[in-house]
């Protein structure tokens, strides 16, 4: 699929002149790959997973019967009710502007 987005607008690539030297560059790329020197240090490779994410994982995919924003503990619930007052103080804020154009 790359093959065919560059063989089509590789002319156009080509032909913008202020891009100077990056059109063939780019033209040339078929993938874009992070060298090994900008991954993260520590990182683990493809299929593994580390400690931590095993317990979350384990933790968010237990059965009992908790929606999945609320299965992170008590910060997630003071999230949540937070995010939920904010959100009705911003609907009932928004109404009574409304209101107050209609009628003045």
């Amino acid at each position: 699929m790359q093959r065919i987005f560059y063989s089509k607008f590789r002319p156009i690539l080509c032909d913008i002149t202020k891009w100077g030297a990056i059109a063939p560059m780019l033209a040339e790329t078929r993938s874009f790959q992070a060298s090994p020197d900008l991954r993260q240090k520590g990182a683990v490779g493809p299929g593994k997973l580390t400690p931590k994410m095993a317990k979350l994982q384990q933790q968010f995919q237990a059965d009992n019967d908790k929606p999945v924003f609320l299965k992170g503990g008590s910060m997630d619930s003071i999230l949540y009710r937070l995010t939920l007052v904010l959100c009705v103080l911003g609907t009932l804020g928004d109404l009574w502007l409304f209101f107050g154009y209609i009628i003045a």
